[in-house]
């Protein structure tokens, strides 16, 4: 099988850069823009199956790129939930919040943010719903829309790199990546292939 992966397009929070994972934002007039783009490219791409976070900002992104196709919405493919950062900016954080995220970005692994995810619970989620989506579709060709976290959870099961690789991956916004999936090997055709004029 082969699966497309797609990261949602831009919302003001990204712009803002402010921390949220299931904080449920909607991309803005840029990330509609990406979304479209994409649609166009993915025009001349046969996908069998569309699957999106069910958090608005992928599955906006998902429905303009499916152009009026079903898009299945799966709450496993959501980013990761980062409970009292959520909807927050640098700015806004007290020195508490500072030296916890200077903990959390050298032990996310064991840390668990104060009312949101452990990190490996985050892992374990995303990744029984990708073994869920390559176990439905065999043979078959999917596009999958989520987040930047959750893409990267996914890129490091499939390549082996396991969650200790998590930060080796960065899906951009107006990209795709593909790769080939069989019980015999994988093989990545492209990981951020630009498809946007506003993808950066």
């Amino acid at each position: 099988m082969k699966i497309y992966f797609v990261r949602h397009g831009e919302t003001d929070m990204n712009k803002n850069n402010m921390f949220y994972g299931w904080y449920d934002a909607d991309i803005n007039e840029k990330g509609v823009a990406q979304a479209e783009e994409l649609r166009e490219a993915f025009r001349e791409i046969h996908i069998d199956k569309i699957y999106s976070s069910d958090l608005t900002r992928a599955a906006h992104t998902a429905e303009i790129i499916a152009d009026g196709r079903p898009v299945e919405k799966m709450p496993d493919l959501r980013e990761m939930a980062y409970g009292i950062w959520e909807n927050r900016t640098w700015e806004s954080m007290t020195e508490a919040d500072h030296e916890l995220l200077k903990i959390w970005r050298y032990d996310w692994t064991n840390l668990t943010i104060p009312e949101g995810e452990s990190f490996l619970g985050f892992y374990e989620r995303v990744t029984r719903g990708l073994d869920q989506i390559i176990k439905e579709n065999k043979g078959k060709h999917v596009l999958v829309v989520s987040h930047n976290g959750a893409l990267s959870a996914m890129h490091c099961h499939l390549t082996g790199a396991g969650p200790k690789g998590f930060w080796n991956f960065n899906s951009k916004q107006g990209h795709y990546s593909a790769v080939w999936v069989s019980e015999k090997k994988l093989t990545y055709d492209c990981f951020n292939y630009p498809v946007c004029k506003k993808g950066e």
